[in-house]
């Protein structure tokens, strides 16, 4: 009976990074560090979002997420791939938190600045998880 909770627990952890990497573009779950033993990791989907163009050379960018964690005990985390040759830069929005531990379900908000980079030029569009959700052009 364990080897069969195991093997349930590694299908639904393999089947969303299985999924994500589809289509030709890396999924949000192949962006984020690999998840620490003892924790269980979940996408994340802001409520808000806006972008934060800095006035410095070259333009610094940050990008500032809101929206409710599932939980107090949920830790929110976030990876940031670069521009590609497109302008497409990918955020990994998540949340991770300890398996086995009793936590009040109840939502906690957050809000969040993620550093993007640094750009000279160009037009870039902002994806979280996916999904796009801001973009700008720099002359």
């Amino acid at each position: 009976m364990m080897n069969t909770h195991r093997w349930l627990v590694a299908f639904s952890l393999a089947v969303p990074l299985l999924a994500g990497g589809c289509g030709g573009q890396p999924g949000p779950a192949s962006l984020a560090p690999t998840v620490e033993p003892g924790m269980v990791r979940s996408v994340l989907t802001p409520v808000e979002t806006d972008l934060l163009l800095l006035e410095s050379f070259p333009v610094q960018v940050r990008l500032f997420v809101a929206g409710d964690l599932p939980n107090p005990c949920a830790r929110l985390g976030w990876a940031v791939t670069p521009g590609d040759d497109q302008g497409r830069i990918e955020v990994a929005l998540y949340t991770d938190q300890p398996t086995g531990t009793a936590c009040v379900q109840v939502l906690a908000s957050y809000a969040e600045t993620i550093p993007i980079g640094s750009f000279e030029r160009g037009s870039f569009a902002v994806f979280v998880n996916g999904q796009q959700v801001e973009e700008f052009v720099l002359p």
